[in-house]
This record gives C-alpha cells, sequence and structure tokens, in this order.
C-alpha cells in the first residue's frame, strides 16, 4: 500500500477539536481559522483547521478520512481509538468472534481425538490403548466443571479433597492444563493437538499418557476464565489402572 502523506504550507500540529466560527476561544487561548492549505500525497484537500499560537490543529477524523485510517470513540476505554489498518468508518470494529479452532462446539469429537492422540504415543511405544470408560469421563468431566466454576486450577479439589474422590475408587490418576483462548487463537491451533502436544512436552504428564499399568482413560472440558481473567479451556485427563472400576462419581466440588 502507497504510504499517504499530509502536508500542510506552514508545520502541522494535531492536536485539540475546536468549532466555531473564523475565531474561538478555549480554556481562554484564541484560535483563528486557518487559510493555509492542506495536501495528501500531493493533491489538495478540504480540511477545517485553526490556528494556535503558530500552530495548525485539525480534526482527528478528518486526517483519517483523507489518509485513510479510522477514528472512533471507544466506549469501553473511555477514549478515541486509531485503527491504522482500517478505512475511516467512524464506528468501532465489530467484536471479533472466536475462531472455532480455539471455541469448537462437539467437545464430543474432541474429547475423542484427545482419547485418539494420547493411544497414538502408546502405540507409538508399543503400549496398549486405553479404552474410554463411561464412568471416567463423567469423573474426568466433573473435574474440568468444577475448576472452570472456581478457577481452582489443581490436583486439590475446590473444598480441600484430592483429585482422585471424583471416584470411588484411589487407583486413578489425572492429567490437567489450562489453556487460553486466545492462545489457540493466536496460534491458529486446534483445541486437541494442541492439548497433547503439551502434555506430552511435560515428563509427568506424558508419563500418566503412557503408563502400562493403566487400562481406562476419561477426558473432561469446560470453558472458565483463568487468574488473570482470560476466557480459557480446563483441561482434564483421568487415568484408572487395569483391574479397577468405578462405581460411583462425585458431584463437582465448591469453595
Amino acid at each position: 500500500m502507497k504510504k499517504q502523506i499530509l502536508t500542510m504550507f506552514t508545520g502541522l500540529f494535531i492536536g485539540a477539536i475546536i468549532t466555531g466560527g473564523a475565531s474561538a476561544y478555549a480554556a481562554g487561548i484564541l484560535a483563528e481559522r486557518s487559510n493555509h492549505r492542506i495536501f495528501v500525497d500531493g493533491q489538495e484537500v478540504q480540511m477545517e483547521a485553526y490556528g494556535i499560537a503558530g500552530h495548525n490543529y485539525v480534526k482527528l477524523r478528518d486526517i483519517g478520512k483523507a489518509v485513510g485510517f479510522n477514528v472512533f470513540w471507544d466506549v469501553d476505554s473511555g477514549c478515541v481509538q486509531i485503527e491504522t489498518d482500517a478505512p475511516y468508518t467512524g464506528e468501532a470494529p465489530a467484536a471479533e468472534s472466536v475462531p472455532p479452532a480455539a471455541a469448537p462446539s462437539d467437545l464430543a469429537a474432541v474429547k475423542q481425538d484427545i482419547v485418539e492422540r494420547t493411544n497414538a504415543l502408546r502405540a507409538e511405544r508399543s503400549i496398549a490403548a486405553l479404552a474410554a470408560d463411561d464412568q471416567l469421563m463423567r469423573a474426568a468431566q466433573v473435574r474440568a466443571d468444577e475448576m472452570a466454576a472456581t478457577g481452582t486450577y489443581s490436583h486439590t479439589r475446590p473444598d480441600g479433597r484430592k483429585y482422585y474422590t471424583v471416584t470411588d475408587c484411589g487407583q486413578v490418576g489425572e492429567n490437567i492444563h489450562q489453556i487460553p483462548l486466545l492462545y489457540l487463537a493466536q496460534q491458529k491451533a486446534a483445541l486437541a493437538e494442541t492439548l497433547v502436544y503439551s502434555w506430552s512436552k511435560s515428563a509427568g504428564h506424558m508419563e500418566n499418557m503412557t503408563d502400562k499399568s493403566y487400562a481406562a482413560i476419561g477426558v473432561g472440558l469446560a470453558r472458565g476464565t483463568d487468574a488473570n481473567g482470560l476466557e480459557c479451556w480446563y483441561c482434564v485427563q483421568l487415568f484408572l489402572r487395569s483391574g479397577y472400576s468405578i462405581s460411583a462419581v462425585d458431584k463437582p466440588a465448591t469453595k
């Protein structure tokens, strides 16, 4: 894109917006309407300007229109914002929706993808695949839900109990992760792929995913906010040792 340059026959100083007739007062300062010519890329443009103490003042929105960038009032920040890579509209840009990769709607499919990626890691090491267990799936979802509801990102449950108390069996292992939606959107990355890759780069998490003594797996996913107030996914893997079963799943714990 060709760079646009705005020039005046005298020095241009962009500042306060002043309105009125041929002259006006603002905070005790005399402003006279300026007759200096204004050019954009060598072409003269019509733009209202005022001279104050030897400087020319023009409206920022007028410059945006002439040069080609957006100027708008941002309600949230309570100030004027500038978008240099967007054409002038005078309106705030529409809020961007979260990309589907960062906020998938079919969580059942994402959970299955996580199971399959975990089993792929096991297959690479000639370890038997984990079976997706309905009770363990329920328990993992309870863990994800209670973390998302309370912001308690920990292997200790919100009420102080250990993670395995979410079931009636103590032979359970757990992996957890907290992934901001903003990170997924910026990286244009899918949740399942990012999650399993992150776990695989951690010795402890990888050990759980490739532990030969585990026979079943459960996955839980829930949206919440992290300690910084960013939207994130709370992600849980639960593993059950071979020869054991689960007959009861607890309800989500609260603080």
